[in-house]
């Protein structure tokens, strides 16, 4: 039967101006009909669920482009556990997104494979979760973050590892190509404006996920890094921290189409952290990055470079399920209420290249979406308060929900996360 959610103020996540008054129809599992209500007749129907929401805010499940299932916010970004422990973890972590609304995630670094189990077991039906495009490992030269991180990097010096640990990671089943292009702010010894990977490397293996169909995801910091990342066609940017260096790359970059993901969130957390359990050389870093972080995303925004929400949740203090704070924060750095949202829906699917089917309420995509009791747009802080959002859909069915709503059973997915 098809499912009329109506009396309600749709945020379709394309851009447009919020509709009062609509109306959306789910028919097996994809949106057959979103706009106003005025516009919809049902005459024709005999087999309707009907959903009155008396005025709340209808919006696409939110996407993070650029998260960690492998850590828990941990103070000192020690993922480390046990293979067993690591799988129940990434699984938990999975629905702590999805009971928040995320209902895609892009894991940019995972851990010994697991997630692809995990993945498996949530395509079986087994668990709910989130739908996860995942990188499998991160690709990076010989250096600390290795050993730190031991079950996420894959190291490869050289053209020719390059392009092996590439076909590595589509043989696991990777969505996309993570490499690790300058050094990081997450690893003691790392210097964030280092270049890692010379350019013959990055050409290699843009080359070689190109040669698959994959997507590549460049980590890089400094500018250098940046420059070669983007000059060898990358599809997204993951920090971007001193892009703002660079006037000219960032117009390159707009108009070729590459994706800033800049992950501010995490810098926040910590430098507003309490927790004196995290260590200073990661304090130190953030408060030495954040400012051009900030400077570079309102940049690039303001030259219309394409942005997808990413939260890089897992990272110290950057726990699962307060991911859509990225957009709060990416709003105080310059962006509209409206474009840091369409950031974290028709945006990320973009990103993504899943946008065709994924990322706005329209007719034809899946009907992923989140229900909230009051609008987002007036403060971006209410995407992450579960006190608002009602419930959560993937494929149209219920996947979160308050236990204390009594909706209609038959929409409920089995085994349904509490929000």
């Amino acid at each position: 039967m098809d499912t009329v959610i109506k009396n309600i103020t749709l945020i379709d996540g394309t851009g447009r101006e919020p509709i009062p008054d609509a109306l959306l129809v789910i028919r097996e599992g994809k949106v057959f009909y979103a706009g106003s209500a005025s516009g919809w007749s049902d005459a024709e129907e005999s087999d309707i669920l009907e959903l009155d929401l008396h005025g709340q805010y209808v919006l696409p499940g939110l996407i993070d482009c650029h998260v960690h299932l492998s850590g828990s916010g941990e103070a000192d970004s020690q993922f480390y556990a046990p293979a067993g422990s690591m799988a129940l973890k990434i699984l938990k972590n999975a629905q702590r997104n999805l009971a928040a609304g995320i209902t895609t995630v892009r894991d940019l670094g995972g851990w010994s494979e697991l997630e692809f189990d995990v993945r498996r077991a949530i395509q079986r039906g087994e668990f709910p979760g989130p739908r996860m495009c995942l990188a499998g490992r991160f690709i990076s030269i010989t250096e600390a973050g290795a050993e730190y991180y031991l079950g996420m990097y894959r190291v490869a010096d050289g053209v020719d590892e390059v392009r092996k640990a590439v076909r590595e990671q589509v043989k696991n089943g990777a969505d996309v190509i993570k490499m690790g292009v300058t050094g990081a702010v997450l690893v003691e010894g790392g210097v964030p404006g280092t270049t890692h990977f010379n350019e013959d490397e990055v050409c290699a293996l843009v080359e070689e996920a190109n040669k698959f169909g994959k997507r590549v995801a460049a980590h890089a910091h400094g500018i250098d890094g940046i420059r070669k990342a983007v000059q060898a066609g990358i599809n997204t940017l993951e920090h971007g921290t001193y892009l703002y260096q660079d006037p000219l790359l960032i117009t390159h970059m707009a108009g070729h189409g590459i994706f800033l993901v800049p992950t501010l969130k995490v810098g926040w957390d910590i430098i507003h952290a309490k927790d004196s359990n995290i260590p200073l050389w990661i304090m130190d870093k953030n408060k030495a990055t954040q400012g051009e972080a900030a400077l570079s995303l309102k940049m690039a925004h303001e030259a219309d470079v394409p942005i997808a929400m990413g939260s890089d949740v897992g990272t110290p203090l950057n726990f699962h399920g307060e991911n859509a704070l990225e957009v709060y924060w990416m709003q105080q750095a310059g962006m509209s209420a409206m474009d840091a949202l369409v950031s974290a829906t028709g945006n990320a699917a973009r990103s993504l290249g899943w946008d065709s089917w994924l990322g706005t309420l329209e007719k034809g995509k899946v009907a992923d979406l989140i229900v909230h009791e009051k609008n987002p747009l007036e403060d971006l802080r209410l995407l992450a308060d579960k006190t608002s959002l009602q419930f959560v859909m993937k494929d149209g069915m219920i996947a979160a929900c308050h236990t204390e709503h009594h909706l209609p059973p038959q929409l409920f997915e089995k085994n349904y996360l509490s929000i």
